[in-house]
Protein backbone atom coordinates (compact mmCIF):
# COMPACT_ATOMS: atom_id res chain seq x y z
CA UNK A 1 0.00 0.00 0.00
CA UNK A 2 1.45 3.33 -1.03
CA UNK A 3 2.02 5.46 2.05
CA UNK A 4 1.83 8.99 0.82
CA UNK A 5 4.61 10.32 -1.34
CA UNK A 6 6.29 10.11 -4.73
CA UNK A 7 9.99 9.83 -5.49
CA UNK A 8 12.40 12.73 -5.59
CA UNK A 9 13.08 13.88 -9.16
CA UNK A 10 15.44 15.96 -11.25
CA UNK A 11 14.16 19.05 -12.99
CA UNK A 12 13.80 19.02 -16.75
CA UNK A 13 15.61 22.12 -17.97
CA UNK A 14 13.21 23.18 -20.69
CA UNK A 15 10.18 22.85 -18.45
CA UNK A 16 12.03 24.55 -15.62
CA UNK A 17 12.47 27.62 -17.77
CA UNK A 18 8.75 27.63 -18.43
CA UNK A 19 7.88 27.26 -14.78
CA UNK A 20 10.16 30.06 -13.65
CA UNK A 21 8.46 32.30 -16.18
CA UNK A 22 5.11 31.12 -14.91
CA UNK A 23 6.05 31.68 -11.32
CA UNK A 24 7.32 35.16 -12.09
CA UNK A 25 3.97 35.91 -13.68
CA UNK A 26 2.36 34.54 -10.57
CA UNK A 27 4.51 36.77 -8.41
CA UNK A 28 5.96 33.95 -6.32
CA UNK A 29 9.48 33.20 -7.55
CA UNK A 30 11.74 32.61 -4.54
CA UNK A 31 15.38 31.60 -4.57
CA UNK A 32 17.09 30.74 -1.29
CA UNK A 33 20.37 32.50 -0.58
CA UNK A 34 23.30 30.32 -1.58
CA UNK A 35 24.78 30.69 1.89
CA UNK A 36 21.82 28.75 3.26
CA UNK A 37 22.97 25.66 1.43
CA UNK A 38 19.75 25.04 -0.44
CA UNK A 39 19.14 24.57 -4.11
CA UNK A 40 19.04 27.79 -6.05
CA UNK A 41 20.99 29.82 -8.58
CA UNK A 42 24.73 29.65 -8.11
CA UNK A 43 27.54 31.39 -9.91
CA UNK A 44 30.88 30.00 -10.90
CA UNK A 45 33.92 31.50 -12.54
CA UNK A 46 36.23 30.00 -15.13
CA UNK A 47 39.52 31.24 -16.51
CA UNK A 48 40.70 31.22 -20.10
CA UNK A 49 43.63 32.54 -22.06
CA UNK A 50 43.32 35.73 -24.12
CA UNK A 51 43.41 33.61 -27.29
CA UNK A 52 40.11 32.07 -26.26
CA UNK A 53 38.34 35.41 -26.06
CA UNK A 54 36.57 36.35 -29.28
CA UNK A 55 34.07 39.01 -28.23
CA UNK A 56 33.61 40.92 -24.99
CA UNK A 57 30.95 39.45 -22.72
CA UNK A 58 27.45 40.70 -23.36
CA UNK A 59 25.06 41.37 -20.50
CA UNK A 60 21.54 40.36 -21.58
CA UNK A 61 18.72 42.74 -20.84
CA UNK A 62 16.55 41.91 -17.85
CA UNK A 63 13.38 40.05 -18.66
CA UNK A 64 10.53 42.46 -19.21
CA UNK A 65 8.09 40.51 -17.08
CA UNK A 66 6.19 42.23 -14.30
CA UNK A 67 5.02 40.10 -11.38
CA UNK A 68 1.29 39.94 -10.89
CA UNK A 69 -0.31 40.40 -7.52
CA UNK A 70 -3.08 38.16 -6.29
CA UNK A 71 -5.54 40.94 -7.13
CA UNK A 72 -4.44 41.20 -10.76
CA UNK A 73 -6.56 39.93 -13.62
CA UNK A 74 -10.28 39.87 -14.20
CA UNK A 75 -12.61 38.61 -11.48
CA UNK A 76 -13.83 35.06 -12.24
CA UNK A 77 -17.51 34.17 -12.07
CA UNK A 78 -18.69 31.02 -10.24
CA UNK A 79 -21.04 29.87 -13.01
CA UNK A 80 -18.29 30.11 -15.61
CA UNK A 81 -15.82 28.27 -13.40
CA UNK A 82 -18.38 25.50 -12.88
CA UNK A 83 -18.92 25.25 -16.63
CA UNK A 84 -15.19 25.05 -17.22
CA UNK A 85 -14.82 22.22 -14.69
CA UNK A 86 -17.85 20.23 -15.79
CA UNK A 87 -15.94 18.07 -18.29
CA UNK A 88 -13.01 16.96 -16.10
CA UNK A 89 -15.32 16.56 -13.10
CA UNK A 90 -17.32 13.94 -15.00
CA UNK A 91 -14.33 11.55 -14.93
CA UNK A 92 -15.28 8.53 -12.84
CA UNK A 93 -11.66 8.06 -11.80
CA UNK A 94 -12.21 10.93 -9.35
CA UNK A 95 -14.27 8.47 -7.29
CA UNK A 96 -15.78 10.02 -4.13
CA UNK A 97 -14.68 13.56 -4.86
CA UNK A 98 -14.79 16.65 -2.69
CA UNK A 99 -13.17 20.01 -3.14
CA UNK A 100 -13.28 23.75 -3.42
CA UNK A 101 -11.98 26.52 -5.68
CA UNK A 102 -11.52 30.05 -4.36
CA UNK A 103 -10.53 33.42 -5.76
CA UNK A 104 -7.33 34.02 -3.81
CA UNK A 105 -7.76 37.79 -3.77
CA UNK A 106 -11.27 37.92 -2.33
CA UNK A 107 -11.82 34.49 -0.79
CA UNK A 108 -14.94 34.11 -2.92
CA UNK A 109 -15.91 30.47 -3.41
CA UNK A 110 -16.05 29.77 -7.14
CA UNK A 111 -16.89 26.06 -6.98
CA UNK A 112 -17.48 23.58 -4.18
CA UNK A 113 -18.52 20.02 -3.42
CA UNK A 114 -18.67 18.63 0.12
CA UNK A 115 -15.91 21.10 0.91
CA UNK A 116 -16.66 21.17 4.64
CA UNK A 117 -16.59 17.41 5.16
CA UNK A 118 -13.41 16.20 6.90
CA UNK A 119 -11.61 13.52 4.88
CA UNK A 120 -8.27 11.70 4.95
CA UNK A 121 -5.83 14.32 3.65
CA UNK A 122 -2.67 12.30 3.10
CA UNK A 123 0.36 14.52 2.89
CA UNK A 124 -1.60 17.68 2.13
CA UNK A 125 -1.89 17.84 5.93
CA UNK A 126 1.69 19.12 5.85
CA UNK A 127 0.28 22.48 4.73
CA UNK A 128 -1.33 22.93 8.14
CA UNK A 129 1.94 22.07 9.85
CA UNK A 130 3.68 24.52 7.54
CA UNK A 131 1.29 27.31 8.47
CA UNK A 132 1.93 26.64 12.15
CA UNK A 133 5.71 26.65 11.65
CA UNK A 134 5.74 29.94 9.79
CA UNK A 135 3.49 31.73 12.30
CA UNK A 136 5.11 30.31 15.44
CA UNK A 137 8.76 31.14 14.95
CA UNK A 138 11.25 33.13 12.92
CA UNK A 139 12.04 31.56 9.54
CA UNK A 140 15.72 31.90 10.51
CA UNK A 141 15.33 29.52 13.48
CA UNK A 142 17.94 26.76 13.48
CA UNK A 143 18.08 23.45 15.35
CA UNK A 144 21.24 22.54 17.23
CA UNK A 145 22.94 19.19 17.82
CA UNK A 146 25.67 19.14 20.48
CA UNK A 147 28.26 16.85 21.96
CA UNK A 148 29.10 17.45 25.61
CA UNK A 149 31.39 15.87 28.17
CA UNK A 150 30.10 12.91 30.16
CA UNK A 151 30.30 12.18 33.85
CA UNK A 152 33.46 10.11 33.61
CA UNK A 153 36.68 10.41 31.58
CA UNK A 154 36.28 9.25 28.00
CA UNK A 155 32.49 9.63 27.99
CA UNK A 156 30.80 12.03 25.60
CA UNK A 157 27.07 12.65 25.26
CA UNK A 158 25.49 13.23 21.86
CA UNK A 159 22.51 15.51 22.54
CA UNK A 160 19.68 15.71 20.03
CA UNK A 161 18.07 19.06 19.39
CA UNK A 162 15.45 18.05 16.86
CA UNK A 163 17.53 18.28 13.68
CA UNK A 164 16.68 15.13 11.73
CA UNK A 165 18.71 16.35 8.73
CA UNK A 166 22.10 15.96 10.45
CA UNK A 167 24.03 13.84 7.97
CA UNK A 168 26.41 10.94 8.43
CA UNK A 169 27.36 10.95 4.75
CA UNK A 170 30.96 10.65 3.73
CA UNK A 171 32.66 13.41 1.77
CA UNK A 172 31.44 13.45 -1.80
CA UNK A 173 28.34 11.38 -1.04
CA UNK A 174 24.94 12.93 -1.64
CA UNK A 175 22.14 13.35 0.85
CA UNK A 176 18.43 13.96 0.57
CA UNK A 177 18.93 17.08 2.68
CA UNK A 178 21.18 19.34 0.62
CA UNK A 179 23.23 21.65 2.83
CA UNK A 180 22.67 19.71 6.05
CA UNK A 181 25.25 19.79 8.86
CA UNK A 182 27.42 16.71 9.26
CA UNK A 183 28.55 14.28 11.90
CA UNK A 184 32.01 14.66 10.39
CA UNK A 185 32.00 18.30 11.51
CA UNK A 186 31.10 17.27 15.07
CA UNK A 187 33.92 14.73 15.05
CA UNK A 188 36.41 17.27 13.76
CA UNK A 189 35.57 19.66 16.59
CA UNK A 190 36.02 16.89 19.19
CA UNK A 191 39.33 15.83 17.68
CA UNK A 192 40.53 19.42 17.70
CA UNK A 193 40.05 19.43 21.48
CA UNK A 194 42.11 16.23 21.68
CA UNK A 195 39.38 14.39 23.58
CA UNK A 196 39.91 10.64 23.75
CA UNK A 197 36.46 9.06 23.43
CA UNK A 198 35.90 5.64 24.97
CA UNK A 199 32.10 5.66 25.19
CA UNK A 200 29.25 7.55 23.50
CA UNK A 201 25.96 8.18 25.27
CA UNK A 202 22.83 9.65 23.68
CA UNK A 203 20.41 12.22 25.10
CA UNK A 204 16.96 12.34 23.46
CA UNK A 205 15.14 14.19 26.24
CA UNK A 206 14.52 17.22 24.03
CA UNK A 207 11.33 15.48 22.89
CA UNK A 208 8.89 13.19 24.66
CA UNK A 209 9.33 9.46 24.09
CA UNK A 210 5.96 9.37 22.27
CA UNK A 211 7.61 8.22 19.05
CA UNK A 212 5.02 6.36 16.94
CA UNK A 213 1.64 7.77 15.93
CA UNK A 214 -1.62 5.86 15.79
CA UNK A 215 -1.98 4.35 12.34
CA UNK A 216 1.71 4.10 11.51
CA UNK A 217 2.81 0.63 10.42
CA UNK A 218 6.05 -1.27 10.89
CA UNK A 219 6.28 -1.39 7.12
CA UNK A 220 6.37 2.40 7.10
CA UNK A 221 9.83 2.15 8.71
CA UNK A 222 11.51 -0.78 7.01
CA UNK A 223 9.35 -1.30 3.95
CA UNK A 224 7.95 -4.61 2.78
CA UNK A 225 9.87 -7.42 1.11
CA UNK A 226 8.25 -6.41 -2.17
CA UNK A 227 8.93 -2.69 -1.81
CA UNK A 228 11.87 -1.69 0.34
CA UNK A 229 10.66 1.85 0.99
CA UNK A 230 10.64 3.72 4.26
CA UNK A 231 8.32 6.62 4.97
CA UNK A 232 8.82 7.25 8.67
CA UNK A 233 10.82 6.17 11.72
CA UNK A 234 10.55 6.37 15.48
CA UNK A 235 10.49 10.06 16.17
CA UNK A 236 13.53 10.93 18.26
CA UNK A 237 15.24 14.35 18.32
CA UNK A 238 18.55 12.72 17.42
CA UNK A 239 19.03 11.02 14.07
CA UNK A 240 21.07 11.18 10.91
CA UNK A 241 19.72 11.57 7.38
CA UNK A 242 16.14 11.15 8.54
CA UNK A 243 17.23 7.70 9.81
CA UNK A 244 17.68 6.44 6.23
CA UNK A 245 19.99 3.54 5.59
CA UNK A 246 20.94 5.29 2.33
CA UNK A 247 21.25 9.06 2.88
CA UNK A 248 20.88 9.83 -0.83
CA UNK A 249 17.67 7.84 -1.40
CA UNK A 250 14.43 9.62 -0.51
CA UNK A 251 12.59 6.29 -0.21
CA UNK A 252 15.31 4.41 1.64
CA UNK A 253 14.29 2.06 4.46
CA UNK A 254 14.86 3.49 7.94
CA UNK A 255 16.85 1.82 10.72
CA UNK A 256 14.12 2.26 13.32
CA UNK A 257 16.77 3.09 15.97
CA UNK A 258 17.61 6.73 15.17
CA UNK A 259 19.63 7.77 18.24
CA UNK A 260 21.73 4.62 18.35
CA UNK A 261 22.43 4.89 14.62
CA UNK A 262 23.52 8.51 15.05
CA UNK A 263 25.89 7.58 17.89
CA UNK A 264 27.47 4.83 15.83
CA UNK A 265 27.96 7.30 12.99
CA UNK A 266 29.80 9.62 15.39
CA UNK A 267 31.97 6.74 16.55
CA UNK A 268 32.96 5.96 12.96
CA UNK A 269 33.68 9.62 12.24
CA UNK A 270 35.92 9.76 15.31
CA UNK A 271 37.83 6.71 14.12
CA UNK A 272 36.67 4.57 17.07
CA UNK A 273 33.87 2.52 15.52
CA UNK A 274 33.89 -0.14 18.24
CA UNK A 275 33.40 2.05 21.32
CA UNK A 276 30.28 1.22 23.36
CA UNK A 277 27.09 3.18 22.67
CA UNK A 278 24.59 3.77 25.48
CA UNK A 279 21.13 5.16 24.73
CA UNK A 280 18.68 6.73 27.17
CA UNK A 281 21.11 9.03 28.99
CA UNK A 282 20.77 12.69 29.94
CA UNK A 283 23.56 15.24 29.81
CA UNK A 284 24.37 17.26 32.90
CA UNK A 285 23.14 20.88 32.67
CA UNK A 286 26.67 22.19 33.27
CA UNK A 287 28.44 19.74 30.95
CA UNK A 288 31.24 21.17 28.81
CA UNK A 289 30.26 21.62 25.17
CA UNK A 290 32.77 19.84 22.96
CA UNK A 291 31.10 20.33 19.60
CA UNK A 292 27.94 21.64 18.03
CA UNK A 293 26.38 22.09 14.60
CA UNK A 294 23.22 23.82 13.45
CA UNK A 295 20.62 22.95 10.88
CA UNK A 296 19.67 25.14 7.99
CA UNK A 297 16.94 27.70 8.81
CA UNK A 298 13.49 26.20 9.31
CA UNK A 299 12.35 28.05 6.18
CA UNK A 300 14.67 25.80 4.17
CA UNK A 301 13.74 22.69 6.14
CA UNK A 302 10.07 23.41 5.52
CA UNK A 303 10.62 23.76 1.79
CA UNK A 304 12.42 20.41 1.76
CA UNK A 305 9.60 18.79 3.71
CA UNK A 306 6.95 20.07 1.31
CA UNK A 307 8.78 19.55 -1.97
CA UNK A 308 9.55 15.88 -1.39
CA UNK A 309 6.72 15.20 1.09
CA UNK A 310 9.22 14.22 3.77
CA UNK A 311 7.25 12.75 6.68
CA UNK A 312 10.12 12.62 9.19
CA UNK A 313 11.07 16.24 8.59
CA UNK A 314 7.43 17.36 8.84
CA UNK A 315 7.05 15.54 12.16
CA UNK A 316 10.21 17.18 13.49
CA UNK A 317 8.96 20.61 12.50
CA UNK A 318 5.64 19.86 14.19
CA UNK A 319 7.48 19.23 17.45
CA UNK A 320 9.32 22.49 17.03
CA UNK A 321 5.92 24.22 16.86
CA UNK A 322 4.85 22.45 20.05
CA UNK A 323 8.01 23.65 21.85
CA UNK A 324 7.55 27.21 20.65
CA UNK A 325 3.94 27.27 21.84
CA UNK A 326 4.58 25.60 25.18
CA UNK A 327 2.84 22.33 24.33
CA UNK A 328 4.15 18.82 25.08
CA UNK A 329 6.25 17.26 22.33
CA UNK A 330 3.78 14.40 21.98
CA UNK A 331 1.50 13.78 19.02
CA UNK A 332 -1.37 15.25 21.03
CA UNK A 333 0.76 18.24 21.96
CA UNK A 334 1.68 18.86 18.34
CA UNK A 335 -1.99 18.69 17.34
CA UNK A 336 -2.92 21.20 20.06
CA UNK A 337 -0.13 23.57 19.00
CA UNK A 338 -1.02 23.43 15.31
CA UNK A 339 -4.72 23.92 16.03
CA UNK A 340 -3.86 26.92 18.20
CA UNK A 341 -1.79 28.40 15.38
CA UNK A 342 -4.61 27.92 12.86
CA UNK A 343 -7.19 29.41 15.20
CA UNK A 344 -4.90 32.41 15.74
CA UNK A 345 -5.31 32.92 11.99
CA UNK A 346 -9.12 32.89 12.47
CA UNK A 347 -9.47 29.63 10.57
CA UNK A 348 -12.27 27.15 11.23
CA UNK A 349 -10.76 23.95 12.68
CA UNK A 350 -14.06 22.16 13.41
CA UNK A 351 -13.66 18.49 12.48
CA UNK A 352 -9.88 18.69 12.22
CA UNK A 353 -8.09 15.58 13.54
CA UNK A 354 -4.29 15.37 13.48
CA UNK A 355 -2.94 12.02 14.60
CA UNK A 356 0.41 13.22 13.30
CA UNK A 357 1.97 16.26 11.61
CA UNK A 358 2.78 14.62 8.28
CA UNK A 359 -0.48 13.07 7.07
CA UNK A 360 0.81 9.50 7.20
CA UNK A 361 -1.87 8.32 9.64
CA UNK A 362 -5.21 7.19 8.19
CA UNK A 363 -6.78 8.70 11.29
CA UNK A 364 -6.12 12.25 10.11
CA UNK A 365 -9.20 14.24 9.04
CA UNK A 366 -9.20 17.63 7.29
CA UNK A 367 -11.75 19.47 5.17
CA UNK A 368 -10.96 20.87 1.74
CA UNK A 369 -12.17 24.28 2.97
CA UNK A 370 -9.53 24.47 5.69
CA UNK A 371 -6.66 23.55 3.40
CA UNK A 372 -7.85 25.99 0.72
CA UNK A 373 -8.24 28.77 3.27
CA UNK A 374 -4.65 28.26 4.45
CA UNK A 375 -3.43 28.34 0.86
CA UNK A 376 -5.46 31.47 0.11
CA UNK A 377 -3.89 33.30 3.07
CA UNK A 378 -0.46 32.46 1.68
CA UNK A 379 -1.17 33.28 -1.96
CA UNK A 380 -3.01 36.52 -1.27
CA UNK A 381 -0.33 37.87 1.04
CA UNK A 382 -2.89 38.59 3.74
CA UNK A 383 -0.60 36.77 6.15
CA UNK A 384 2.89 37.60 4.82
CA UNK A 385 4.62 34.94 6.92
CA UNK A 386 2.71 32.20 5.09
CA UNK A 387 4.33 33.18 1.80
CA UNK A 388 7.21 30.98 2.95
CA UNK A 389 5.23 27.82 2.27
CA UNK A 390 4.89 28.63 -1.42
CA UNK A 391 8.62 28.14 -2.00
CA UNK A 392 8.36 24.45 -1.20
CA UNK A 393 5.31 23.59 -3.29
CA UNK A 394 6.01 21.13 -6.11
CA UNK A 395 5.57 22.51 -9.62
CA UNK A 396 3.43 20.50 -12.04
CA UNK A 397 5.57 18.35 -14.29
CA UNK A 398 8.77 19.87 -12.97
CA UNK A 399 9.72 19.28 -9.36
CA UNK A 400 9.26 17.29 -6.18
CA UNK A 401 6.28 14.95 -5.98
CA UNK A 402 4.88 16.45 -9.20
CA UNK A 403 8.17 16.03 -11.05
CA UNK A 404 8.85 14.16 -14.31
CA UNK A 405 9.13 10.74 -12.66
CA UNK A 406 5.64 11.11 -11.18
CA UNK A 407 3.93 11.00 -14.56
CA UNK A 408 1.77 13.94 -13.51
CA UNK A 409 0.40 16.62 -15.86
CA UNK A 410 1.41 14.78 -19.03
CA UNK A 411 -1.90 13.74 -20.57
CA UNK A 412 -3.76 15.74 -23.18
CA UNK A 413 -6.30 16.65 -20.50
CA UNK A 414 -3.75 17.94 -17.99
CA UNK A 415 -0.62 19.11 -19.78
CA UNK A 416 -1.89 22.71 -19.92
CA UNK A 417 -1.21 22.85 -16.19
CA UNK A 418 2.45 21.83 -16.49
CA UNK A 419 4.70 24.61 -15.28
CA UNK A 420 1.75 26.61 -13.94
CA UNK A 421 0.09 24.58 -11.19
CA UNK A 422 1.90 24.56 -7.84
CA UNK A 423 0.45 22.16 -5.32
CA UNK A 424 1.04 19.83 -2.40
CA UNK A 425 0.23 16.22 -3.16
CA UNK A 426 -1.28 13.64 -0.86
CA UNK A 427 -1.58 9.88 -1.26
CA UNK A 428 -2.57 7.32 1.34
CA UNK A 429 -3.98 3.96 0.34
CA UNK A 430 -7.02 4.68 -1.83
CA UNK A 431 -7.04 8.41 -1.08
CA UNK A 432 -5.49 11.05 -3.33
CA UNK A 433 -5.38 14.77 -2.61
CA UNK A 434 -4.06 17.91 -4.27
CA UNK A 435 -4.05 21.42 -2.76
CA UNK A 436 -2.47 24.45 -4.38
CA UNK A 437 -2.93 27.39 -6.69
CA UNK A 438 -2.71 28.35 -10.36
CA UNK A 439 -3.02 31.62 -12.32
CA UNK A 440 -5.79 31.42 -14.91
CA UNK A 441 -5.39 32.84 -18.42
CA UNK A 442 -6.95 36.10 -17.25
CA UNK A 443 -4.11 36.47 -14.74
CA UNK A 444 -6.23 35.72 -11.67
CA UNK A 445 -4.91 33.51 -8.88
CA UNK A 446 -7.18 30.55 -8.18
CA UNK A 447 -6.71 28.42 -5.06
CA UNK A 448 -7.99 24.84 -4.97
CA UNK A 449 -8.16 21.80 -2.73
CA UNK A 450 -9.26 18.42 -4.11
CA UNK A 451 -9.71 15.02 -2.46
CA UNK A 452 -10.68 11.64 -3.92
CA UNK A 453 -11.65 8.70 -1.73
CA UNK A 454 -11.87 5.14 -3.01
CA UNK A 455 -9.61 5.65 -6.00
CA UNK A 456 -7.88 2.83 -7.83
CA UNK A 457 -4.49 3.18 -9.53
CA UNK A 458 -2.87 6.34 -10.82
CA UNK A 459 -5.92 7.35 -12.88
CA UNK A 460 -7.32 9.14 -9.82
CA UNK A 461 -4.24 11.34 -9.65
CA UNK A 462 -4.34 12.08 -13.35
CA UNK A 463 -8.03 12.95 -13.13
CA UNK A 464 -7.29 15.50 -10.40
CA UNK A 465 -4.51 16.94 -12.56
CA UNK A 466 -7.04 17.52 -15.33
CA UNK A 467 -9.32 19.46 -12.99
CA UNK A 468 -6.42 21.69 -11.88
CA UNK A 469 -5.32 22.17 -15.49
CA UNK A 470 -8.85 23.23 -16.43
CA UNK A 471 -8.52 26.07 -13.92
CA UNK A 472 -5.35 27.18 -15.64
CA UNK A 473 -7.28 27.45 -18.92
CA UNK A 474 -10.12 29.33 -17.29
CA UNK A 475 -11.09 32.62 -18.92
CA UNK A 476 -14.00 32.75 -16.54
CA UNK A 477 -14.67 36.43 -15.99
Amino acid sequence: MRRGRSSRTAVVVVVAVLVVAAAVMAGFVWWPRSDQGSAGPTTSTTTSSSADVVDPPVQPAAAAVKPLSATAGRVPQPDKVAARLAGPLSNRALAQFSGIVEDAATGTVLWKRDQGTPVIPGSTLKLLTAAAVLTSMSPDTRLTTTVVSGSRPGDVVLVGGGDVTLSARQEGVGTVYDGAPTVADLAAQIKAKKVKVTRILTDTTYWSDDDLADGWLTDDITGTAAARQGYITRMQPLMVDGDRTDPADEDSPRTGAPAKTAAKALARALGVPDVPVVTGSQAAPDATVLAKVQSQPVSILLSQALLNSDNVLAEALGRTVALKRGAPTTFEGVEAAVVQALEDLKLDTVGLVMEDASGLSPGDQVSASLEADVMALAVSGRVPALGGMLAGLPVAGVSGTLGPDSGRFRSAASKAGAGWVRAKTGSLGVTYALTGYVPDVDGRMLVFSFNSLGVGGDQGRFAQDAVAAALRGCGCS
